[in-house]
């Protein structure tokens, strides 16, 4: 997703949403999700890329002074992911201009992307009614940006796309936030109704292959992303408070 107009990033690499007219600030979905959800697939993927990278370049590596060679091998996976995520924010901003009917340049990277959004296309035959919207939710204090809202063989869909090597299940709670949020926040600070919605879906795109993947158990998703925001609020406002003096 390209980096929406409303959310500012934190020091910490955590984004916040500011409410332009009211100044009202709150933590975005996907932030609430990286800090309440455990990924020890993401531990061992980080492990495993260290150890290859220093494979790989171990005669370049013997070369450097020992910290130097330490934090070459210790942040190859934060090099790797953010080359990904470069790739996943240049590809969403293709598709968006695309979808949106405004100039933008097709890189030899994002080519291959954008041939089988075309094909998705072609045969699913979208009518968009929304891209790249912020939602807010007052109730439950968060906000987010959705990717897609379209009407898909006389159904309305709300869409995230996808870039990476595989789609996660932890989509389902992203989506569920932001179709469950109170209303549509424009950039001028006008709040707009979200239009309804019958399904969810990830769109995964990858250089030879899409697949549009339908979101299951919705009002579970939903219930589980109240539980991570309910989590949130614990990390940040009372966890540091737990511990008193000791005695």
């Amino acid at each position: 997703m390209t980096a929406p107009a409303l959310a500012v990033e934190q020091p910490d690499g955590s984004r916040q949403y500011v409410h332009p007219l009211t100044n009202e600030k709150v933590p975005s979905v996907t932030t609430i999700l990286k800090e309440a959800i455990a990924k020890p697939r993401l531990m061992g993927w980080a492990t495993g890329l260290a150890a290859r990278y220093a494979v790989e370049t171990w005669d370049w590596l013997g070369e450097l002074p020992p910290s130097e060679r330490i934090e070459m091998i210790r942040y190859a996976h934060d090099r790797e992911r953010q080359k990904a995520s470069d790739l996943g924010t240049e590809v969403h901003s293709v598709i968006d201009s695309w979808c949106t009917g405004r100039p933008h340049e097709n890189t030899k990277a994002t080519a291959p992307y954008l041939n089988n959004f075309i094909s998705f296309m072609m045969e699913k035959k979208p009518r968009f009614i929304e891209n790249e919207v912020t939602v807010w939710s007052r109730k439950h204090s968060y906000a987010g940006t959705f990717d897609w809202l379209a009407e898909i063989n006389g159904e309305v869909w709300l869409g995230d796309t996808k870039t990476g090597k595989r789609v996660y299940d932890e989509v389902g709670l992203q989506l569920a936030a932001l179709g469950n949020a109170d209303f549509i926040l424009r950039e001028d600070g006008t709040e707009e109704p979200i239009p309804d919605w019958t399904r969810m879906a990830a769109l995964h795109i990858r250089p030879r292959s899409w697949k549009l993947v339908p979101i299951r158990h919705q009002d579970l998703n939903w219930s589980a992303f109240l539980a991570c925001r309910e989590l949130y609020s614990w990390i940040h406002e009372v966890a540091p408070e737990v511990l008193g003096e000791a005695a």
